[in-house]
């Protein structure tokens, strides 16, 4: 049997670089990525890199810079991991590295934008991963005077947890079958008092 996952804020894929390992202990541990869900473009790039090694891009010779930005621009993809690229950044873009994003989308089956995710996207799976963004709970956020947390509606990166939850809501209301397993991972910080409502 193999297991099926879905990784949302996949980042630079830490869970299937850990589901390698357990398979390098394990090697009849059989387990595929159906699905990742990233929106940083550094991010994105890294995680197909480390992943699947160097990207080939011939592939996209034939496409214009024009048609390029046309199909990233249907993604809501970010260079900062705070705000979306708009149009004019991308076709500011060197046509390698828009071909490099397109690459990293499709080998990796990126949904891109959490926020966007509708249940009716997502495979059949075993495990949904979430490893949301910490900066708003991390030690780190009160250096800077950040105690938004992550409280529900909360209109920060941390805050995108709740994304899950819809999701999980969508299952419900779908009767679509959820994953069987569940795998939140984040700092430490995250059982603080500051957080301990949410739980």
């Amino acid at each position: 049997m193999t297991f099926k996952i879905i990784e949302t804020f996949s980042g630079i894929g830490s869970q299937a670089k850990a589901l390698k390992n357990i398979q390098k202990i394990n090697p009849n541990f059989k387990y595929s990525i159906e699905a990742t869900v990233e929106w940083e473009i550094g991010a994105m790039y890294a995680y197909d890199i480390l992943h699947n090694g160097p990207q080939d891009l011939s592939k996209y010779d034939n496409m214009s810079k024009e048609s390029l930005v046309a199909f990233l621009s249907k993604y809501n993809i970010s260079s900062d991991g705070k705000q979306p690229l708009k149009d004019k950044s991308l076709s500011r873009m060197s046509i390698e590295k828009l071909k490099s994003i397109k690459h990293s989308i499709e080998a990796n089956k990126n949904l891109v934008d959490i926020s966007k995710v509708k249940v009716s996207d997502l495979p059949e799976a075993d495990l949904l991963t979430y490893s949301f963004p910490c900066q708003d709970l991390s030690i780190s956020s009160y250096w800077h005077s950040n105690f938004t947390g992550i409280n529900k509606d909360t209109p920060n990166r941390s805050g995108l947890l709740w994304e899950i939850e819809r999701i999980l809501n969508e299952y419900e209301i779908t009767g679509k079958p959820m994953p069987r397993f569940l795998l939140m991972e984040n700092v430490t910080a995250i059982h603080g008092p500051l957080h301990n409502q949410n739980f």
